[in-house]
């Protein structure tokens, strides 16, 4: 019996929501409807000199907008024929970024690779070796010890 009020009371939220979307819907309708009439109203009181110089500034974006498309366009050829850089990005600044953050990226794992590598060297010359060899470290801070090992 709970599920089905629980059911119900959620297709009424259901459809408050989709009458929400359709008014919100509507008013944007009005109001672009209400922009478009101001503006074709505003259009008829233009004076010539205005008429031409909006005329002028239309074919410019026109032929702004005609130049980017063949932009873009060749940019796609070139990209399709294996240009690797294209891949990156569109900037040279993009791929200076790109390359030292790689450049850096690389150090640093030599490094602690190097690291790691010489710490397992340096193992053998810390107290730890000393500690767990079979020779007591007396032996080591005797004088005699060093002769006694180049004679061996």
């Amino acid at each position: 019996m709970n599920r089905r009020r629980d059911n119900m009371t959620n297709e009424k939220h259901i459809n408050l929501m989709d009458d929400e979307v359709t008014s919100n819907l509507v008013v944007e309708d009005q109001i672009a409807r209400n922009i478009t009439e101001l503006l074709n109203d505003r259009a008829q009181q233009l004076k010539p000199q205005q008429e031409q110089r909006l005329s002028a500034a239309r074919g410019l974006a026109i032929d702004y907008l005609a130049e980017q498309q063949a932009q873009l366009a060749s940019g796609n050829r070139v990209s399709q024929n294996g240009n690797a850089l294209r891949w990156f990005g569109q900037h040279l600044e993009q791929h200076r970024v790109t390359s030292v953050a790689l450049i850096l990226a690389v150090m640093l794992l030599t490094f602690f690779a190097v690291q790691h590598l010489s710490l397992n060297n340096n193992l053998e010359n810390s107290d730890a070796f000393l500690l767990a060899s079979d020779l007591p470290p007396e032996a080591y801070a005797d004088k005699g010890f060093n002769a006694w090992l180049d004679s061996n």
